[in-house]
């Protein structure tokens, strides 16, 4: 008894494997990924414009749901500048080797 529950736990485990590795799509290109991060970079500073601005206006936003917007835009800015710079030290780097 003791071995069949251990089989059937093993073969759900070799499921669940088979599935995400298949899942994964190659079609998603490098490109793809660097656009949907700047969309999402510009949407999340827009929308903490947008905050700020009804704030100043007078509107009756809540100060902790405004600085969460604003602290969620300042880490994607600065997550795109981190990736910003290994992309130029890859670049040169790529530029210094010999052929």
């Amino acid at each position: 008894m003791m071995i069949d529950a251990v089989n059937a736990v093993g073969g759900a485990g070799a499921l669940s494997v088979e599935r995400t590795t298949s899942a994964a799509s190659p079609e998603v290109g490098f490109d793809k990924m660097l656009g949907d991060g700047l969309h999402s970079l510009n949407t999340k500073i827009n929308a903490s414009d947008e905050v700020l601005r009804a704030m100043a206006a007078g509107k009756d936003i809540p100060v902790h749901e405004a600085m969460m917007v604003m602290e969620q835009a300042q880490m994607s800015l600065q997550f795109a500048v981190q990736v910003r710079n290994r992309l130029v030290s890859a670049y040169q780097q790529i530029m210094q080797m010999q052929i």
